[in-house]
This record gives C-alpha cells, sequence and structure tokens, in this order.
C-alpha cells in the first residue's frame, strides 16, 4: 500500500496543469512574430525530450525571406555557455558576446546562444536587417512569458 501513495502523488505531478512546459511556438505565435519582423511567417514547431521549438519562415516560401528558429533547452544553459566558449577559441572572429540579453549571451555566425538561469535559449537569425535587435525583442518576450510561468 506503502508504493501506492507516492506513485499517485507523483502521477498527479506529472498532469498538473501548473506544472505544463511551454511551448516555443506557444510562447510567440507566428502573428507575433510576423509583427516584428515585418513580413508573414507560418510556424513548424519540433518539441521532443527537453526541448521545443519553433521555425518561423517566409509564408510564401521567399529565398533570403525572414527565417527565426527559437529553441528551449530546459537546463542546458551553463553547459551551453560552456561549449560556445570553447568554440570562441576555435572560432575566434565569428564568435562575439551579445550584452543585455539574458544572464549570457553569445553570438556564433547567424546563431545565438542565450543563458536565462539555468536554461539555453538558442535563436537563428536571418533574412532580417538587424538580427541583434531583432534576438533582443525575441528574447524580451520570452523573458516575460516565461517569467509568468514560473512558480
Amino acid at each position: 500500500m506503502r508504493s501506492v501513495i507516492p506513485g499517485l502523488l507523483l502521477a498527479c505531478m506529472v498532469t498538473s496543469p501548473a506544472l505544463a512546459v511551454p511551448t516555443a511556438c506557444g510562447l510567440i505565435s507566428a502573428a507575433e512574430m510576423s509583427g516584428l519582423l515585418g513580413s508573414t511567417v507560418a510556424t513548424a514547431a519540433d518539441d521532443r525530450g527537453g526541448q521545443t521549438k519553433c521555425t518561423y519562415e517566409s509564408a510564401n516560401g521567399a529565398i533570403g525571406g525572414a527565417y527565426v528558429e527559437v529553441q528551449l533547452n530546459w537546463g542546458d544553459g551553463p553547459a551551453g555557455m560552456a561549449g560556445a566558449g570553447a568554440l570562441d577559441k576555435e572560432l575566434g572572429k565569428v564568435v562575439g558576446a551579445l550584452a543585455g540579453v539574458g544572464d549570457q549571451a553569445t553570438i556564433v555566425g547567424p546563431m545565438i546562444l542565450i543563458r536565462r538561469k539555468e536554461d539555453l535559449i538558442t535563436l537563428v537569425i536571418s533574412g532580417v536587417p538587424d538580427s541583434r535587435a531583432t534576438a533582443r525583442h525575441i528574447y524580451e518576450l520570452l523573458d516575460a512569458r516565461l517569467s509568468k510561468q514560473a512558480p
């Protein structure tokens, strides 16, 4: 009988809506991202095993059009930033810090790695005039929405 009680407790915790993990596409809708980018985008979700990813791509499929990937890896912030630090030595000029975004942020080509507390946010941005400003706006939206979901 003792093993049933912890099992029921665990089942209630796992299915509780208060513990639901947000999805990237759920945090920023296609309409919001379209407004941010200045062009209409469609979304594609990829949510699995400790990460959630949303790809926002020009709805008309235009080559060189606006493209953004937003990926969140829960609990991978410190490890992701350590990996980015290792790349700094190897890639030099294509790696740089992005001040004022998250707890720590690094740019590697079109990819931006952001540590927010213990989590890693990865942005891939292309086809926009200013990817750094776009990254800041995306991060601000994510941070505000993730802060609301904190216990």
